[in-house]
């Protein structure tokens, strides 16, 4: 499947919570949480997707918001939306068939351009989706069943490599290409894959079951295209089905303005209180950290929709009273690990022995402290539907190297460890490298350049024994998680099978999971073989991350949304 391509690109250019230094010489800071929080994601009627979405007590109309982002929103085009930041802004001018809504501070998947989240009457193989009435481009003209399906067709294009691709690959296999190659070349998909036997209806014919179908759908990839204006500059200035269109596009600044066919009646999620965007591009993190410190003129105004806090400023701004009225923060999607090369480190005792002595308290401490993530001790996040805490090995924060040596035996294994070039992760690689040969091992270090990290990361066979990895799935549940990660036929090169794990009873789980129809039983069922693959010990969990940003003493209705980045949907400005 694809999924390995399309996430493991989202976790290479995602911008996420900062890394920062909380100031302590020992020990983490009090500001360390208790326990990881947990995010449950519910499955709205008919009812929670009928709009208007709900008013925001105190919000007014009006005003221009400033948007920081350190690099140019490179492609717009849906199909080829993917990073967190480019996600969030592209809800303000494009629907998709279902999208998530905050309800009480919880996440309710509901129907955006669609009446519900669909309906099938086959346990997940056939999904079938009614269009809203009175939905429109910025044209003023109606949405149809075949914008959406052309929109979906588009995807099947294959100079469009960017975006994800799990409705093409559950439609047509994972070689989707070699079935179909986009509208300008193939024509029309036929009906027996995607039907729309009216204006309002669509039908997908999957060749397996997918229980997360209503899920995968909410990504920006599903909205519809109007085919009359489909062409070389969409990926600029593509056209609106939301609140806000394009106005202008350059390498500085992206400007949106209010679409006048939006109908808010029609949209339970989005709210269009500002009158303008300013998307404005060139900022580096410590920049971007001091402006929203120092709050003067525009930037009272302002927002990042994905910049964390610059290192230095961790604790100051979690600690100054005014800071943290306007801070956001809170667990992203986003499960940071050292991956064990299963395939070179052979030896369980072994691999215990490296969880049980990584130093993951000194490792937090350099990378920023609380502010970085909380320590993890699972594969999947708190964030996935049917999370469970659990913690087979009990291991302190700091390691036990002790208890490692009696594991080892005497013996004193070499690991190399690999790790991307960086001020700061050669800090780590001097902590990790101290932490392991208190227990015993030999470390090897090998530093990698970023620019060929992910490249050399990936090889099937890339003579590392520990590295760091990190995930998040595209929607709340395990299969975006486990079957990229752990199942032991992706083993090739381009690989995110990180650990290079490959158990037969581990692959047939991961089918017979796949093919359950309900997706509350299939995010139980990841959970418990999340369990069953920590007991071989593939990887040491890290932290699961967080996301700690600040915004403009003017801006109101600021939150994260499922991925992290700040939502767009509910913001004002309060004067």
């Amino acid at each position: 499947m694809g999924r390995a391509t399309s996430a493991g690109l989202l976790a290479a250019v995602v911008l996420t919570g900062s890394a920062c230094s909380d100031g302590n010489k020992g020990a983490d800071s009090p500001l360390t949480p208790s326990k990881a929080e947990t995010s449950t994601v519910t499955i709205g009627d008919a009812a929670a997707s009928t709009g208007p979405a709900a008013p925001i007590p105190g919000a007014r109309t009006g005003g221009t918001v400033t948007v920081h982002e350190q690099a140019d929103i490179t492609h717009l085009d849906p199909a080829e939306v993917y990073p967190n930041n480019a996600q969030a802004l592209s809800m303000l001018f494009t629907r998709q068939l279902t999208a998530y809504k905050k309800v009480d501070g919880k996440f309710v998947l509901v129907g955006d351009l669609a009446t519900d989240t669909g309906t099938t009457t086959d346990g997940g193989k056939t999904w079938r989706f009614t269009l809203k009435d009175g939905i429109k481009f910025d044209d003023g003209t109606p949405v149809t069943a075949k914008d959406v399906k052309y929109g979906v067709e588009r995807l099947y294009d294959p100079g469009k490599v960017l975006g994800p691709k799990y409705v093409p690959q559950w439609l047509s296999g994972s070689d989707y290409t070699k079935a179909y190659q986009g509208p300008a070349k193939s024509g029309s998909l036929p009906d027996n894959v995607v039907e729309t036997p009216d204006d309002k209806t669509i039908i997908f014919r999957l060749k397996d079951i997918h229980a997360e179908f209503p899920f995968a759908v909410a990504m920006p990839y599903t909205s519809p295209v109007q085919k009359s204006r489909d062409g070389k500059a969409y990926d600029t200035a593509p056209v609106s089905t939301g609140p806000y269109k394009v106005e202008g596009h350059d390498d500085t600044k992206l400007t949106l303005v209010r679409n006048p066919h939006w109908d808010p009646a029609t949209d339970p999620i989005r709210h269009s209180y500002p009158d303008r965007w300013e998307v404005k591009f060139g900022l580096q993190s410590q920049q971007a950290t001091q402006q929203f410190i120092a709050d003067v003129g525009p930037d009272k105004n302002a927002i990042s929709l994905s910049f964390g806090v610059d290192s230095q400023y961790a604790e100051q701004v979690q600690t100054r009273a005014d800071l943290k009225e306007r801070l956001l923060s809170g667990v992203n999607p986003y499960v940071y690990y050292y991956a064990i090369n299963t395939s070179r480190v052979t030896d369980l005792k072994v691999r215990k022995a490296i969880l049980t002595a990584f130093p993951k308290q000194q490792v937090r401490q350099i990378q920023g402290g609380p502010a970085y993530g909380e320590f993890a001790t699972t594969i999947l996040s708190p964030t996935v539907q049917g999370f469970s805490n659990y913690d087979l090995f009990n291991v302190a924060p700091t390691g036990d190297p002790e208890a490692a040596k009696k594991l080892l035996a005497g013996a004193t294994p070499t690991i190399v460890y690999a790790y991307q070039q960086g001020e700061v992760s050669d800090r780590v690689a001097v902590a990790v490298q101290q932490g392991l040969e208190k227990a015993g091992f030999k470390i090897v270090k090998k530093p990698v350049s970023a620019e060929t990290w992910y490249d050399e990361s990936t090889k099937k066979d890339n003579g590392f024994d520990l590295y760091f990895g990190g995930w998040a799935s595209d929607w709340p549940g395990g299969s975006g998680f486990i079957p990229v990660l752990f199942d032991g036929r992706t083993i090739a090169d381009g690989t995110y099978n990180y650990a290079r794990y490959n158990d037969a009873t581990v692959n047939a789980e991961i089918d017979r999971i796949a093919a359950i129809g309900d997706v509350t039983e299939q995010n139980a069922q990841w959970m418990a073989l999340d369990k069953k693959i920590m007991e071989q010990v593939p990887v040491v969990p890290y932290v699961y991350s967080r996301t700690t940003r600040l915004y403009g003493s003017n801006v109101g209705g600021a939150e994260l949304d499922i991925y992290g980045a700040t939502s767009p949907a509910n913001l004002f400005l309060k004067s």
